[in-house]
C-alpha cells in the first residue's frame, strides 16, 4: 500500500503542477495582451495631448506615464520564474484594469473639457472679429470723401486730389489736412488759405468757410450728407482779401459772342449772387470777361416743345434782379446767357442785329453727314424756297465718281420739315423728292424718316443720314436694317472689297434681298456682274467668314455681310449642310493650290471629308491626310503649314470633329516629301507671306 500511495501522490503532484502551469500560461498571455493594450493606449493618448510641457495636461501625462511604467514593471515581474504567488495575479490584474479604466475616463473628461475650452476660444475670436468689423464699418461710415481742388500758388495749375476726413472733425482740422495734402508748404502759409464749398462739375464756388465764422462747426454740419458738393482750397496773396461767397448763389453759363467774326465762344461757368440786378450782373460779366458793360447785350434762350425763342434782357429791366429774369426757366439749375459788347451793333433793333443772327444760327442750326446715292443721269430738279431764305448750306461733298456713293456734309436749320430737307437734296440726287427715302442712322440701325411735316428738332448735330432711291419696290412698314455689303474673293490678295450700303426691311427673305442688291448695284453703276442663283450672302465677323444665309431665311439684323460670286448655282440647300473651304498643300513645292470648297452633308465623319477630298483632287483616299484650320482668311504662313498644323486626320485615324460654314481644311498627299528650301527660297517665301498677312 505504501508504494501505491507514493505513486498516487506523485501522480497527484504532477497533475497539480500541470494545472498551475496551464494557469500560469493563461495569466501570462492575458498579461501580454494587457501590456500591448496599455502600450497602444499610451501611444494614442500621447498623440492627443498638447506639446506644451508646462501645461496641466503635460504634467498629468508624465504622472500617468510613471504609473503605466509601474504597471508594466509589475507585468514583467510576473513573467519571471521567481514570481510565485499566481493566486494573486487575477486580483492584481483586476486592480490594474480598474486603475486603467479610471485613468482612461479621466483622460476622456480632460479631452472633452479641452474641446469645450477650444470651442469657447473660437467663439470668442469670432465675436471679436465681428466687433472689429463693426467698428471698421462705423469708422468707415464716419468718414467723408471729397474731391479737393486747388490752384497751386506757384505753378498756377489746377490740381485735384481726394480728401478723406471724419464727419465730426472741426473746420480747422480739415483745413490743416487739406493744406498738407496739397503740399502748399513752404510756398504759402496756412493763414492765407481757406476752404470753400465747391461745385466740381460746374466749376463754381458755392459758399466760403472763413475760420472766424465757422471754426466751431464740423465738416458734416458745413457740407451736409448729400455728397453733391466738394471742396476747394482757396489761396490769396499777402496783400489780398478773400471774397465772400454766400450760400445759395445762382449758377450761370456765359458764352461771349464776337459779332465781328460771328464766333460763339465756349461756355464758361460763373456764379451770380442772390439779389444782383441785371445792371450789377453786366458789370460783373464785364470784369470777368474784359467787356464794356455800357454797350453790352445780354441774350437768353428759352425752349418749349419745338419752339426755341431768343430774347434780349433789355435796358428796361436793368433794375430787375436775376431771380425775376430767370423765373420762367426754373427747371434748369444752370442759366445760359449769350453776351456781346459792340457799340455799333448795340444800337440796332435786336432782331436786326448781328447778335441775334449769330445766336439764332448757333442755337437752331445743326450739322448733318448725309450719304447720297450716285446721281442718276436725269434732269435735275430745283427746290422752292422763299426769296432770301437759306435753310441749308453745303459744307463739303466728295468728288463725283461714276457709280460711287457720295458723302455730303451740310448745315441745316433744325426748324425746317423733312419735306423741305428732301426738296433741298433733290437737285443733288437728280430725282424728285418722292423718288427717294431718307433714313436716320442710330447705332447700327436705320430708321426711315416718314413724317414729311415733322421738323428736325430731335436730330442732334453730327447725326448721320442715308438716302436711298426707290427701286420699284413699295415702302414697307416695320423696322429697317442697315447692311454694309463687301465683295468676298477668296483667291484674291485683296479678298475683301466694300461694295455699297443697303437698307432692307426687317424680315425680308434673303432671296428678295438678293434681288434688291442686284437692282441697287445697277442703279449705282457698280462694276460687278451679279446673277441671282450664282451669288451667296454670308455673315461677316471682322474680316472672317461666318454662316451662309439660305434663300428662305430672313434678314433681321444690321451689320456687315459678305457677297460671294459663284461659278455654279449654290449647292448648299439645307441648314444641316456645311460649306467648307479646302486648300491643297504641296510639301514638295512648299506651296498651296487655289482655294476650293466642298459641301458636307455629315459634318462629323472624317471618312466623308476624305471621300470629298479624293473626289476633288484625284488622290486616292488612302493617301489623303488633312488638318483643320480656322475660318477664312488664313493667318498661317506657308513656311509653318507642315509643322504647325496637326495632320492627324486620315482613314487610319478616325477622330470625329465638328465643321462649320466658312472653316478651312488643308489636305495633302501623304506620299509627298517636304522640300528642302535654300536660304534664298525661304527668304522670298517669307517676304511674300508677310505682305499677304499684313493685308488681313
Amino acid at each position: 500500500m505504501g508504494g501505491l500511495e507514493a505513486s498516487l501522490y506523485v501522480q497527484s503532484d504532477k497533475e497539480c503542477t500541470t494545472v498551475l502551469r496551464s494557469q500560469f500560461n493563461e495569466r501570462k498571455e492575458e498579461n501580454q495582451e494587457l501590456s500591448d493594450k496599455l502600450s497602444k493606449m499610451k501611444i494614442d493618448y500621447l498623440r492627443t495631448l498638447s506639446s506644451n510641457t508646462g501645461s496641466a495636461a503635460s504634467k498629468l501625462r508624465r504622472g500617468m506615464t510613471l504609473e503605466i511604467d509601474d504597471c508594466k514593471f509589475c507585468f514583467e515581474a510576473m513573467k519571471t520564474p521567481h514570481y510565485q504567488p499566481l493566486v494573486d495575479n487575477k486580483k492584481i490584474i483586476e486592480n490594474l484594469q480598474e486603475r486603467i479604466t479610471l485613468m482612461n475616463m479621466h483622460l476622456i473628461t480632460k479631452r472633452e473639457d479641452n474641446e469645450k475650452i477650444i470651442k469657447v476660444i473660437k467663439d470668442l475670436k469670432k465675436v471679436d472679429q465681428r466687433l472689429k468689423e463693426k467698428e471698421q464699418d462705423i469708422e468707415k461710415e464716419m468718414k467723408i470723401k471729397f474731391i479737393l481742388s486747388c490752384n497751386h500758388p506757384v505753378t498756377g495749375k489746377l490740381i485735384n486730389s481726394f480728401l478723406k476726413v471724419h464727419k465730426d472733425e472741426l473746420l480747422p482740422v480739415v483745413l490743416d489736412k487739406a493744406y498738407k495734402l496739397m503740399k502748399l508748404a513752404p510756398h504759402i502759409p496756412i493763414e492765407r488759405c481757406r476752404l470753400v464749398k465747391y461745385d466740381y462739375s460746374f466749376d463754381v464756388m458755392e459758399q466760403s468757410f472763413d475760420l472766424d465764422e465757422f471754426q466751431h462747426q464740423t465738416i458734416l454740419q458745413l457740407m451736409g450728407m448729400d455728397g453733391y458738393y466738394d471742396l476747394f482750397l482757396e489761396t490769396r496773396k499777402e496783400t489780398e482779401s478773400f471774397k465772400k461767397y454766400n450760400d445759395g448763389g445762382i449758377k450761370l453759363k456765359i458764352s461771349v459772342v464776337d459779332v465781328s467774326t460771328g464766333e460763339v465762344r465756349p461756355v464758361k461757368p460763373m456764379r451770380g449772387e442772390v439779389g444782383w440786378t441785371i445792371e450789377g450782373l453786366k458789370q460783373y460779366i464785364g470784369e470777368v470777361f474784359d467787356l464794356n458793360s455800357s454797350c453790352m447785350r445780354l441774350v437768353q434762350v428759352y425752349g418749349y416743345q419745338d419752339i426755341t425763342s431768343i430774347w434780349e434782357v433789355t435796358c428796361r429791366k436793368l433794375t430787375s434782379t436775376i431771380e425775376n429774369i430767370l423765373r420762367g426757366n426754373r427747371s434748369s439749375p444752370y442759366r445760359q446767357f449769350y453776351v456781346s459788347s459792340d457799340p455799333e451793333d448795340c444800337e440796332k433793333e435786336f432782331e436786326d442785329s448781328l447778335m441775334y443772327k449769330y445766336v439764332d444760327y448757333y442755337i437752331n442750326w445743326i450739322q448733318l453727314n448725309i450719304t447720297l446715292p450716285p446721281q442718276p443721269e436725269v434732269t435735275a430738279t430745283t427746290s422752292k424756297r422763299r426769296e432770301g431764305e437759306i435753310i441749308m448750306k453745303i459744307i463739303s461733298m466728295n468728288e463725283q465718281k461714276r457709280g460711287k456713293e457720295r458723302n455730303l456734309q451740310v448745315e441745316v436749320d433744325r426748324r425746317i420739315t423733312l419735306a423741305q430737307l428732301k426738296e433741298e437734296l433733290a437737285p443733288l440726287i437728280g430725282v424728285q423728292p418722292t423718288g427717294f427715302i431718307v433714313y436716320r442712322i442710330s447705332g447700327s440701325k436705320a430708321n426711315e424718316m416718314k413724317e414729311l411735316d415733322g421738323t428736325l428738332k430731335y436730330i442732334t448735330s453730327g447725326s448721320e443720314l442715308i438716302v436711298r432711291l426707290h427701286v420699284g419696290r413699295a415702302v414697307q412698314e416695320g423696322g429697317y436694317c442697315k447692311i454694309k455689303l463687301y465683295l468676298l474673293q477668296v483667291n484674291n490678295t485683296e479678298f475683301c472689297e466694300f461694295m455699297m450700303e443697303s437698307i432692307v426691311t426687317k424680315g425680308t427673305p434673303v432671296r428678295e434681298f438678293k434681288k434688291q442688291i442686284i437692282e441697287e448695284a445697277k442703279v449705282q453703276g457698280i462694276d460687278c456682274v451679279l446673277e441671282l442663283d450664282k451669288m451667296r450672302l454670308r455673315e461677316k465677323w471682322g474680316v472672317s467668314t461666318g454662316n451662309l444665309f439660305l434663300d428662305d431665311q430672313l434678314i433681321h439684323a444690321s451689320g456687315g455681310i459678305y457677297l460671294e460670286q459663284l461659278k455654279q448655282p449654290e449647292k448648299k440647300k439645307y441648314d444641316r449642310q456645311r460649306q467648307v473651304y479646302v486648300i491643297r498643300w504641296r510639301p514638295s513645292q512648299c506651296s498651296v493650290d487655289p482655294t476650293e470648297e466642298i459641301i458636307m452633308d455629315d459634318n462629323y465623319d472624317p471618312r466623308h471629308v476624305i471621300e470629298k477630298l479624293s473626289e476633288l483632287s484625284g488622290v486616292s483616299a488612302e493617301y489623303i491626310t488633312y488638318a483643320k484650320s480656322t475660318s477664312f482668311p488664313l493667318k498661317i504662313s506657308c513656311l509653318n503649314i507642315e509643322n504647325q498644323l496637326e495632320w492627324k486626320y486620315s482613314l487610319r485615324l478616325k477622330q470625329h470633329f465638328s465643321l462649320y460654314d466658312g472653316c478651312v481644311i488643308y489636305y495633302k498627299d501623304s506620299r509627298e516629301k517636304m522640300k528642302e528650301l535654300t536660304d534664298r527660297e525661304r527668304s522670298e517665301i517669307q517676304e511674300a507671306e508677310e505682305a499677304r498677312l499684313k493685308k488681313i
